[in-house]
């Protein structure tokens, strides 16, 4: 029902309640004015009926007191007064009534009127909720992690596909990196840290042995690389994140830098939800691999993993990496991505 049309339905119950309030004042005046006729007539009937007559033989002066205290004419009299006196009061009593109902019909105006606003305004928040539920979609970020060169940013870019991606910071392998993140609307670094058995870690990877300073200096110098970098992800790491104290000196890096950390999960046994628990940072994760196997046929059945938790949770992250079946994966799975919105991070958190 439209707000109009409340409204105007209130204005037609406020007319009828009125009506009805005056015909019944009019009815109760018209009762009253006809009783006080009735009693005025009675009154005037009954003096002319009564007959006096002083010059009755042997009557004492005190008998004839006597009988002029037995004569009702001074009662009828005073009944009279009485009655009118009641009648009176009962007006009275009328007017303070009709203000009464004045007032009461005021504060029923206003109720009115109020539950009229309340229910215009559940029909409002119903509207918009209405609207939410059908605009809403679960939501889903994808990270493409391990971007280092500019052919991976062309592949990505072709997609066109709302992706996220994560650079290595600069080394003397991928020194362009920074250049390269600014071509995205939005980025991530993925920084390497110490894997318990990986043959070929990145220059410069962060130990669980490193001091707190040695990991501060790090996390400010890739903060000064990457302009407005806002999100970190680890590359491996199943080593550094499950050792809870080199996970409180990283974390602490952040929070100094005003940084984000995304746990990619590479080990299930990762302090990291700890350690943020513990220092009063938000926890992130990743929840599903795409590309553990170098298959099509596998990502897509990731990707639609990805979705499914996606829409349970209403929303999920996904991370895969800058691979030929990744992008042919991700291009031939485009209507599944519809039934999503593809997001960033920085459009969930905020810091």
């Amino acid at each position: 029902m439209s707000k109009k049309k409340l409204v105007q339905i209130q204005r037609y119950l406020i007319i009828a309640i009125l009506f009805l309030i005056c015909v019944i004042l009019f009815l109760g005046i018209l009762i009253q004015y006809q009783d006080s006729q009735n009693a005025l007539k009675f009154a005037q009937n009954s003096s002319k009926n009564i007959t006096i007559e002083p010059k009755q033989e042997n009557i004492s002066n005190e008998n004839h007191l006597g009988i002029f205290k037995e004569i009702p004419y001074k009662d009828e009299n005073d009944n009279f007064q009485e009655n009118n006196q009641s009648i009176l009061e009962e007006q009275i009593k009328d007017l303070n009534l009709s203000s009464i109902i004045d007032g009461n019909l005021s504060k029923i105006d206003e109720n009115l009127s109020l539950v009229v606003e309340q229910n215009l305004s559940k029909e409002e928040n119903l509207t918009k909720d209405m609207n939410l539920s059908k605009t809403k979609q679960a939501r889903l970020a994808i990270i493409i992690d391990d971007m280092a060169n500019i052919s991976q940013v062309r592949a990505l870019q072709a997609l066109k596909l709302k992706l996220i991606p994560s650079f290595f910071p600069p080394d003397k392998n991928h020194i362009d990196t920074p250049k390269l993140a600014l071509k995205f609307d939005f980025y991530m670094v993925h920084l390497p840290l110490a894997a318990m058995n990986y043959t070929k870690p990145e220059l410069d990877t962060l130990n669980p042995s490193d001091s707190e300073k040695r990991i501060f200096k790090k996390i400010q110098q890739v903060k000064k690389d990457f302009k407005d970098l806002k999100f970190i992800n680890n590359h491996t790491g199943s080593l550094f994140t499950s050792d809870e104290k080199a996970m409180k000196k990283l974390y602490k890096a952040f929070e100094k830098e005003e940084l984000i950390f995304v746990d990619s999960k590479t080990i299930a046994s990762s302090k990291a939800p700890k350690v943020a628990k513990a220092l009063g940072q938000i926890y992130i994760q990743r929840d599903v691999f795409l590309d553990n196997r170098d298959d099509v046929a596998y990502i897509k059945k990731q990707l639609m993993e990805a979705v499914r938790l996606a829409k349970q949770k209403g929303f999920a992250i996904a991370i895969g990496h800058p691979r030929k079946n990744t992008f042919k994966a991700l291009e031939q799975s485009k209507d599944l991505l519809k039934s999503v919105e593809l997001v960033y991070l920085s459009e969930i958190y905020a810091k």
